[in-house]
């Protein structure tokens, strides 16, 4: 069997990129010869190339400016290692920057999987993509949705019609969050099954294989913001003075009283490893609190003001909510970091791990 996963693998995003490589490991696993179909549009690439890549370089017109000539060493940095990171991890098949180079040469595989992330959510793919619901597929494959994500609890009325006569040509369809599911089942008249995401389909040791333990001497507190959020960054200048510790975080300029510095630069197996080691995680990513749970560190999840609803339903399942962080004024204790009961935990995990394993079995092998 051949299977190919099409995702946004390219993006230069740790979740993105952690959640793609976990899905083809774990196919490998299920022996299901996976690759990762390399598509690639302009309205992802130019997400992330740093300016003298860039073809829409007029933005950068000050670039003579000292602190712009900084920033763009430091994204020129990001984009070298992370690129060679993407070609050193990921097996890529096809090389497409368009839909129709898709359609009119598309992988010849037995099966393809669309998902995870949030590939069925239009704001990201500019409108209604058809590649993300697999119509480039040759006639006589199995089409598969794992873990996708809508970004939100239904599909935009502009777009539901094309969901809807795609979705229905589908062979299996799961979802990564429980509020999706509703919509999904009503647009392709099919069940739908929950499933998690692909991050915690692996243990935390089979991540060893791309993690680079942190160096790091200090002791710290490890900030992952996605969304700017004035409250989190006075919580966390907050929880540095009380306990003392220095803050890392993703952003490339300063932002905290008491900070190490940025990891700006670093790859996605250097996240992991700085993520393990940190004494304490604030974070509004979803993938920052995945793994936060994965390597068992204390950690606080302010939601994201457009996504937060997939944190919600994971931490819900997995009983932590606890652990949700409206807003900074609700913060209560250095207690709501603490993960209670992690035996507890990874038994919940490995249930649903092993439940989710077996749609893939299912799907892929129907």
């Amino acid at each position: 069997m051949r299977t190919g996963v099409i995702t946004f693998h390219s993006a230069h995003n740790y979740g993105a990129t952690l959640q793609t490589w976990a899905l083809q490991k774990t196919l490998k696993k299920l022996g299901a010869g996976p690759c990762v179909i390399h598509y690639h549009p302009d309205s992802i690439d130019r997400l992330y190339l740093p300016p003298r890549l860039d073809t829409f370089a007029a933005k950068w017109k000050y670039l003579t400016k000292k602190k712009v000539r900084v920033r763009t060493r430091k994204l020129r940095k990001k984009y070298d290692k992370y690129t060679k990171f993407l070609a050193e991890h990921f097996e890529l098949c096809g090389n497409y920057r368009t839909y129709e180079e898709l359609k009119t040469n598309p992988p010849k595989l037995d099966c393809y999987i669309t998902g995870s992330d949030q590939v069925w959510n239009t704001d990201h793919t500019k409108g209604f993509d058809p590649a993300y619901l697999l119509d480039f597929a040759e006639k006589g494959s199995r089409k598969i949705s794992y873990a996708a994500s809508v970004g939100r609890a239904n599909f935009l009325p502009q777009y539901r019609e094309e969901f809807e006569k795609s979705l229905r040509t589908f062979d299996a369809i799961s979802v990564r969050e429980e509020s999706a599911r509703q919509a999904v089942e009503e647009a392709s008249g099919k069940e739908v099954s929950v499933v998690l995401d692909p991050t915690l389909l692996l243990n935390r040791e089979e991540y060893d294989e791309i993690k680079v333990p942190s160096e790091r001497k200090e002791r710290y507190i490890l900030v992952y913001m996605m969304e700017n959020n004035k409250s989190m960054i006075r919580l966390a200048n907050s929880i540095s003075v009380a306990t003392g510790l220095p803050i890392i975080q993703r952003k490339p300029s300063k932002l905290f009283r008491n900070e190490l510095e940025s990891f700006f630069t670093h790859t996605p197996g250097e996240f992991l490893g700085e993520i393990e080691k940190a004494d304490y995680v604030i974070t509004n990513s979803f993938h920052g609190t995945v793994f936060s749970i994965i390597y068992n560190r204390p950690f606080i999840s302010m939601l994201h003001s457009e996504t937060g609803s997939r944190t919600i339903d994971l931490l819900k399942t997995l009983g932590l909510e606890r652990h949700i962080l409206e807003d900074a004024k609700a913060f209560r204790n250095m207690g709501q970091f603490t993960i209670e009961s992690p035996d507890t935990l990874r038994l919940r995990i490995e249930t649903l791990r092993l439940e989710s394993l077996e749609f893939l079995k299912q799907a892929l092998s129907k």
